[in-house]
């Protein structure tokens, strides 16, 4: 691979600490594996040496996977240290690549003896955390009501509503919850809380340099709304307005740095803050009236720039109503009142966590932050982080930006002075809610940078092998403008060639469907998702060009991504495109258990475990479980009104009037008793996985509209009952108050994932959810959604660069406010969820490889032009970057039930006319010509329409075998079928007669039962993970190894492992071909090729793997794998058929790109265990 020169010095620089700077799509992944693996390869250093911490375990996985592969293709060489590769393949089981979280967690287990854990600990469940966690709370306030009572009385008489203590109690656990992203949390909290009762807090805890900071950030914003308004002023030719309203500009920002009289820069935060509060409250602005004169041409601009004005106005007057209403002094005396309260408050929680710390004691088990503060505390000792500086060589640490100072505390504690290998890129920091820290990055950056760190050095990244040039280029014009930073090593450049630019970038603007709801409500999508689908059908089968394959090729649904910055929506969107012919899959956004399926289902364990109920009892009488009618429940209760339904059911079996109903009912009351003594016999897992095929219901939500899916969920439920059952609840009983509690508590799961990733549909998901992939069309959803910054509301709260804030509360004249501390701790907040917002819009923008495609809906478009850095939400981001320098800014008039709208195309008219060098007038005229041109075209290649431009060598045979099947008077149908099911390896294996029963249907088996397909998937993947010289040496030993290594570094599970036929795949080294290829020096799997073939008439791509080949002095021996049996040679003769064309397809690859001939072919049927010659 051709490296450039940053990844060259990336990849080579020894004994320093490097940050390396990753843009986007700069091949960020590819040169962090390169450098690990020159290490290894080269400075021969064993793997199990360095610790690599990714940010999730699917990145390790895949890192692992990645770099067994590059050992082994080194052993593959001429000349190769097999026997140190062959030491590498064995210790990277033990290799230390896994997300942070789990390496902490081996720390734990290594040292638990030094914690006051038991050795079998385990991690809790989010669930049942949550559920202890309220527990605790609860407990905390019985013992304070028993042992504290007037204290403690007085305390949530102030701070606690009036109806309820639930605020409160929840405001403990969220301050618990957030502290403990800082290392040694509770000093933290008593040592800030101290700072209250200083001689002046808000000089302790630094809040009048944030008010400093703060107000002149906020004056710059104003000043550029002011300037705005005077530029506009200026291009009308206002002279006399516009020299007013530069002179208001310049006043503020004259006050940034200086208020005329005195440089600021050299007087302390406390008379800034004076001459800010003077200034705030004595500044005025000069009125725009224009002359006599001037009012024509003042009335075009006049609403704009009282707009921009008034925007600016505004934020003088929050800033003045936010931190100017009284003197810092009379805040310090606000802040003094509140030290004994905040110190009661950091008490409550102390105690909280000793309760809750006992609770999870007692059941063995720790949640997931336990893990980072134990191994931080575990790892102070001297003597145990020393033992890991001398283990570890090399310590990398991929995605940077969101480490946290927890892991910075632990990486202090173990890194050398010259090891550290960070990289990543800030501006894609977007998990500020998993306490992602990117001000850790910004600082080493800083630091890095500098001369005299001769021990550090940073490497910026900043080529994009991702994005084409019309990409790069609307990234790079809108975050110049809306990102700080984003400077000349910010900026991404394209490395792809100009001649193959993508897409002009598009923004769409739609108005909501209805303006006069009055409820400032814009969450109604209708209009977009008609955009959407009519961007999606314009995108498709365009040509674009792939530069992974080096061809060109068209659009298909699996190039498409719509993306959304929040949930909401995403499952609404997928439903409508499917509806309009679209397929499409959207993320897992939860309301698992808002799904009908497991609602009905749940109300059956419900009614198991209390029968007495009478909304469950009658959802499963309604449900084909028992399948009642309306009627005859009405009869139930007509005949017996009084007491609950299952009285008036008891009743009816006695007395009721209808002898069938009678015995319908006794029937279910017999078999929910039979259940109800079932469920004290066997496990939780085993009574749902019964209670689902028993009565049918699996089946049943099988059949239904979107059956997979809920057939899907209904496994999971199995699922949930197995992980609920592991932890010390137990019983029908407590899993049912776990279900509600996840309810109760708003805890999310996602309905289960029933689509693979290469199926070819449109992607519907969370920016988030996209991180790290890419796609060659985007459409950016939702840009018109607000950015709300979530305020502090009436409770406390807390900023680790600062301490709890509550409020001051007077209870006799009722009435509370925010204190100063609460002011700046939401500031700070909203300030740090703002700069995310940005980056999330980074991450959205530069997931596009071929074009960007933006939709957004706003009330009212006009007034975008006025919100110049405000940026309230995305499309206020985008739109004056965009407009400037861009045509494709299209707002929507109007939706049509058909999707068409009347669109207003902004500057289009004039790019049309500069593209065609005449007048607007005669660009409309040519604009006509060329839609009749378009429109009266006749496609001259229709008998070729349906010949696809890319095919599988799978495809490819199937036509064939139709072909085949034609030509011989066959249905073609049949013959597709025979080769589906030996594809599967389910053909007839002639050992007896064929039989005339219908196959169990596979939602119908048992859930570890593995079908004969992912048996064959297994099989493969087993076989192109073995050293082909060592298997046949050590055989089934060597084989079993291999599998239990996969099964431990998470490639395959147990039931999946169980699956493989270890004795099919030895007796493959048994036949002649297996011999000779374990023996050859040039032997390649799963291979990839790309040929170009003629189908029908047209040139179209075929793609595909070769299983196995090697090659011998006089020629390539082929071998492919097959699932199947044959049991007599008719059988062999017809698989034979079925896949000489596959072969055919491999062997003209294999010679043109070889040069060489295929002298021989084999088929590898494991089924059978034998070798089959493909002549």
């Amino acid at each position: 691979m051709q490296w450039t020169d940053a990844q060259k010095k990336t990849i080579e620089t020894r004994e320093r600490n490097i940050l390396v700077s990753a843009a986007a799509g700069s091949g960020k992944t590819a040169v962090l594996i390169e450098r690990i693996r020159s290490l290894v390869l080269e400075d021969k250093i064993d793997i199990d040496r360095f610790l690599i911490t990714t940010f999730t375990n699917a990145a390790s996985a895949e890192m692992k996977a990645r770099l067994e592969k590059s050992i082994r293709e080194q052993m593959e060489k001429p000349g190769a240290d097999r026997q140190f590769l062959k030491r590498q393949l064995s210790l990277m089981p033990r290799a230390s690549i896994s997300t942070f979280h789990t390496f902490a967690l081996e720390v734990m287990r290594r040292y638990f003896y030094v914690t006051d854990l038991e050795p079998g600990f385990r991690i809790g469940d989010d669930t049942a955390v949550s559920i202890m966690k309220n527990e605790s709370v609860d407990e905390l306030f019985d013992m304070r009501f028993s042992d504290d009572y007037d204290r403690f009385s007085a305390f949530l008489r102030n701070y606690s509503s009036d109806r309820s203590e639930n605020r409160i109690k929840q405001n403990i656990i969220a301050l618990y919850d957030e502290m403990r992203s800082i290392p040694h949390y509770m000093t933290w909290a008593k040592e800030s809380t101290e700072k209250l009762g200083s001689d002046s807090p808000s000089a302790a805890l630094k809040l009048d340099e944030f008010v400093v900071k703060e107000t002149a950030r906020q004056l710059k914003k104003a000043a550029v709304l002011y300037a705005k308004a005077a530029d506009v002023l200026e291009e009308a030719g206002i002279e006399g307005l516009f020299e007013k309203a530069q002179a208001d500009a310049q006043l503020i920002a004259d006050m940034i740095s200086g208020d005329g009289e005195r440089d600021m820069s050299v007087l302390s935060p406390v008379e800034r803050i004076s001459i800010f509060g003077r200034f705030l409250s004595t500044v005025k602005f000069n009125q725009m009236r224009a002359t006599k004169d001037q009012k024509d041409d003042y009335a075009l601009v006049k609403d704009h720039v009282a707009s921009l004005r008034k925007n600016g106005k505004k934020i003088l007057d929050d800033l003045r109503g936010r931190y100017y209403q009284r003197s810092m002094s009379e805040y310090d005396e606000e802040l003094d009142l509140l030290y004994d309260d905040t110190r009661y408050l950091t008490g409550l929680i102390e105690d909280f966590e000793h309760i809750f710390k006992q609770k999870k004691n007692d059941k063995n088990i720790v949640d997931f932050d336990d893990v980072m503060h134990y191994a931080i505390d575990i790892l102070s000792d001297d003597l145990v982080a020393a033992e890991y500086r001398d283990r570890f060589r090399y310590i990398f640490i991929d995605e940077f930006q969101d480490s946290n100072m927890l892991q910075e505390t632990i990486i202090g504690r173990i890194a050398g002075k010259d090891n550290l290998f960070m990289v990543g890129d800030v501006k894609q920091s977007i998990y500020k809610f998993r306490l992602a820290e990117p001000e850790i990055f910004r600082a080493k950056y800083a630091l890095y940078a500098q001369e005299s760190e001769e021990e550090s050095i940073k490497i910026d990244l900043s080529n994009n092998f991702r994005s084409k040039y019309a990409v790069t280029e609307t990234v790079n014009t809108v975050f110049e403008r809306i990102m700080d930073g984003y400077d000349g090593n910010a900026r991404l450049k394209c490395t792809i060639d100009h001649q193959y630019p993508g897409m002009d970038t598009e923004c769409h603007i739609m108005l909501p469907e209805t303006q006069d709801s009055g409820n400032g409500s814009y969450d109604d999508a209708k209009p977009e998702e008609k955009i959407i689908l009519k961007l999606i059908r314009e995108s498709l089968g365009k040509e674009i060009y792939d530069v992974k394959q080096g061809v060109y090729r068209n659009v298909e649904y699996r190039d498409i991504v719509v993306l959304s910055r929040s949930r909401s929506g995403i499952k609404t969107l997928e439903r409508f495109l499917n509806n309009e012919g679209v397929p499409a899959f959207g993320e897992n956004t939860g309301g698992y258990f808002e799904t009908v399926e497991v609602q009905v289902f749940t109300n059956l364990l419900r009614v198991i475990d209390n029968i007495s109920q009478d909304i469950p009892l009658i959802s499963v009488m309604r449900c084909p479980v028992f399948d009642f009618s309306v009627e005859e429940l009405a009869a139930v209760r007509i005949e017996y009104r009084d007491g609950s339904f299952y009285e008036a059911v008891k009743g009816y079996t006695e007395g009721g009037a209808d002898e069938a109903l009678k015995e319908k009912l006794s029937r279910m009351l017999q078999q929910i008793a039979y259940w109800k003594e079932l469920k004290n016999t066997i496990t939780l897992e085993e009574l749902v996985r019964i209670l689902l095929y028993d009565t049918g219901y699996f089946d049943y939500c099988s059949g239904l509209p979107s059956g997979k899916q809920r057939i899907s969920n209904l496994r999971l439920l199995v699922e949930k009952a197995g992980q609920f059952e592991q932890t010390s609840h137990s019983g029908l009983y407590g899993f049912i108050s776990y279900i509600e509690a996840m309810k109760k508590n708003n805890l999310s799961i996602g309905e289960a994932k029933v689509i693979g990733e290469n199926e070819n549909v449109v992607r519907v998901m969370t920016v988030h959810k996209s991180k790290g992939l890419e796609f060659p069309v985007v459409i950016l959803t939702g840009m018109g959604r607000s950015i709300r910054a979530r305020g502090a509301g009436s409770g406390s709260v807390m900023h680790k660069d600062f301490a709890i804030g509550m409020p001051h509360v007077n209870r006799d004249e009722k009435w509370h406010r925010k204190t100063l501390l609460q002011r700046v701790i939401e500031a700070q907040k909203a300030n740090e969820e703002f700069e995310e917002e940005i980056r999330i819009l980074y991450v959205a923008m530069t997931r596009a490889m071929d074009q960007l495609l933006l939709t957004g809906t706003v009330k009212d478009p006009q007034k975008l032009e006025d919100t110049v850095g405000i940026g309230r939400s995305f499309i206020e981001m985008v739109y004056g970057p965009l407009t400037d320098v861009a045509e494709n800014v299209v707002i929507h008039e109007d939706s049509e039930e058909d999707g068409s709208c009347d669109d207003t195309r902004v500057h289009s008219r004039a790019r049309i006319a500069d593209v065609f060098g005449m007048s607007r007038e005669s660009a409309d005229d040519r604009l006509r010509e060329l839609i009749d041109e378009r429109l009266s075209f006749e496609y001259p290649y229709m008998d070729v329409s349906g010949v696809k431009s890319k095919y599988s060598v799978t495809e490819l045979n199937r036509l064939r075998q139709e072909e085949l099947a034609e030509n011989a008077g066959k249905d073609a149908d049949v013959m597709s079928d025979i080769y589906a099911k030996a594809a599967a390896g389910e053909l007839p294996d002639g050992r007896g007669e064929r039989s005339t029963t219908l196959a169990q249907p596979a939602f119908s088996m048992e859930r570890d039962r593995i079908s004969s397909m992912q048996t064959g998937t297994l099989m493969h993947l087993v076989v192109e993970k073995l050293d082909f010289a060592e298997a046949a040496a050590h055989g089934r030993q060597y084989i079993r190894e291999t599998i239990d290594r996969l099964c431990e570094d998470g490639t395959i599970t147990d039931e999946e492992a169980a699956a493989v036929r270890i004795d099919n795949i030895e007796a493959f080294f048994r036949g002649e071909p297996g011999k000779r290829a374990a023996m050859s020096k040039h032997l390649y799997k799963e291979r990839e090729f790309i040929l170009r073939r003629n189908v029908k008439g047209a040139d179209t791509i075929v793609q595909g793997i070769i299983d196995c080949y090697f090659e011998e002095e006089d020629g390539i021996v082929l071998i492919d794998y097959k699932n199947s049996y044959a049991g007599n040679e008719e059988r062999e003769r017809e698989l034979v058929r079925m896949y000489e064309g596959q072969i055919d397809i491999y062997r003209e690859a294999l010679e043109i790109a070889s040069g060489k001939p295929v002298k021989e072919a084999y088929l590898y049927l494991f089924g059978s265990k034998k070798f089959i010659a493909v002549k």
